[in-house]
């Protein structure tokens, strides 16, 4: 019995060059050895290889696929319209169905690999239903401003010959994954079944070209450790088909994990905005109604684009309140983020832990508790405020300076999670710590904050200069100190808001 069977038009195999191989010969071969490393054995691949020119059906080519474990079907403009590559595609489908099932656990026996783009509505006449539910793998790249079609091949150079190479780890990952559900013989396992209890639902949204790759290796770092990612099937391209699509994914999930790259995207027909805006304005407005979900946004540090619309885009995630309300926001390496969204997602022990403890001291006292964030430059000025914050009848929090680091960023995490208010104070520090400080209580959800702070404050004083003056933003109220002396008038309105 043959472990897999490869479907394909033979004008696909045709060479661009003399010198090179075929594109399916090629990629049966690193298939081959890819699924071999990955099993620690070699894995039983059959294809029709003596035919050519045409595409012709006989008896030896029906047992070979009704006898294979998995097909695969390499999707083009040519094999839509082969008559003979559709009844392997049909009969393949049925003889499964009719035997063991076409699926296993949730992962389905029929592969579908798109090598070049074709017609979907000519296809739907002649693809089984099943290949709506498949979420395929892509063998090229579009675009997104030319509209160019780039298949994944050495041809087209090094970016492309990457992309080809990381594309087949992906399918023979999810090939193993399968042939050794069959060995073990949980072909069985009904369709609903989840592939781990233990794990989340995450939706991983869908993201543009320039970041596609990095998105696939976070769907497997996410794959491995038993989460279920959604869309685990292609999405509608019409607008309002799409944005429903993805409200009911959403629903279904506990998070959900947006990347932005420097390309806007493709904008689905009958919308204004980018799929990865829509996205993230449907996940924002799941943030609102149900607050126990949580979103992780990610860019590049640093990140530059020429097109004005991912620029005005960015600029609302950074700065609009509401773009990235309930979500941790990141500008770091792809690595950093990846390490740290599956450290995340990972089951908290329940113990009584350092987080337990502030919220205790801070309940018991029955005062409204303010986080004072201050550079250790700024240790003694900021006396008076502190002292007045106090009598106002707050219970002030301070920054930790002594002690090793770690022990540092957790206290700070601490405070953050159980205070009701923040007021930073931004004397003789830099603004990108201040930023920093501000980034910090956009993650405060993801640390465990349940419930919004009440006020959020940046308190400027001296030394001044004519950049530090300019200093505006949408995540927090900013107040100027115009003299040397503090002046509490300035935090009327903080106040208030924490005792009302």
């Amino acid at each position: 019995m043959n472990d897999i069977f490869i479907s394909y038009a033979h004008m696909d195999d045709q060479v661009l060059d003399e010198d090179q191989k075929g594109w399916i010969t090629k990629f049966h071969r690193v298939l081959r050895v890819k699924l071999g490393q990955l099993m620690g054995e070699p894995a039983k691949i059959w294809r029709d290889e003596k035919l050519s020119g045409t595409d012709v059906y006989d008896d030896k080519i029906v047992s070979e696929f009704k006898k294979a474990k998995v097909m695969i079907s390499v999707l083009s403009p040519r094999y839509i319209k082969s008559e003979w590559c559709n009844r392997e595609l049909n009969e393949f489908y049925e003889a499964a169905e009719n035997e063991s099932g076409i699926r296993v656990g949730e992962k389905s026996r029929l592969i579908k690999v798109v090598k070049t783009p074709f017609d979907t509505d000519q296809a739907a006449e002649h693809l089984p239903k099943i290949f709506e539910a498949i979420l395929g793998f892509d063998f090229f790249e579009q675009d997104p401003e030319s509209g160019r079609i780039v298949e994944f091949d050495e041809a087209f150079g090094v970016k492309a010959k990457q992309n080809y190479y990381s594309r087949i780890y992906d399918l023979a990952s999810e090939i193993a994954d399968i042939l050794k559900r069959m060995e073990g013989g949980s072909s069985s396992v009904p369709q609903t079944e989840p592939l781990a209890k233990t794990g989340k639902t995450v939706y991983l949204a869908a993201v543009t070209s320039d970041i596609q790759t990095g998105r696939e290796k976070l769907l497997r770092e996410l794959t491995d450790r038993g989460h279920r990612v959604l869309p685990d099937r292609p999405l509608p391209n019409t607008g309002q088909e799409l944005m429903q699509a993805i409200g009911d994914l959403l629903r279904q999930s506990d998070c959900s994990i947006h990347m932005v790259g420097q390309k806007y995207g493709m904008i689905p027909e009958d919308s204004a905005h980018s799929i990865a805006k829509l996205q993230n304005d449907l996940a924002t407005e799941r943030i609102e109604n149900h607050p126990e979900f949580h979103r992780f946004i990610w860019m590049p540090h640093a990140i530059l684009t020429d097109d004005d619309r991912q620029h005005q885009f960015i600029t609302e995630l950074r700065e609009d309140p509401r773009a990235h309300a309930g979500a941790e926001l990141m500008e770091d390496s792809l690595d950093h983020f990846r390490d740290y969204v599956v450290e995340k997602l990972k089951p908290k022990p329940k113990s009584k832990t350092l987080s337990s403890l502030t919220s205790s001291s801070v309940e018991a006292s029955g005062n409204p508790a303010v986080y004072l964030i201050y550079d250790m430059k700024d240790d003694e000025v900021v006396a008076p405020l502190e002292d007045y914050l106090f009598d106002q009848g707050l219970e002030v929090m301070l920054p930790t300076f002594d002690g090793e680091e770690a022990d540092i960023k957790q206290t700070h995490i601490e405070k953050m999670i159980h205070c009701d208010a923040v007021l930073i104070y931004y004397g003789q520090a830099d603004r990108s710590w201040v930023d920093m400080k501000l980034m910090n209580l956009m993650k405060a959800p993801g640390y465990g904050k349940e419930t919004p702070f009440k006020a959020k404050t940046v308190y400027l004083a001296p030394p001044m200069d004519r950049r530090k003056q300019r200093y505006r933003t949408h995540s927090a109220e900013v107040v100027v100190q115009e003299s040397e002396a503090f002046e509490p008038s300035l935090l009327d309105s903080f106040v208030s808001t924490l005792k009302s």
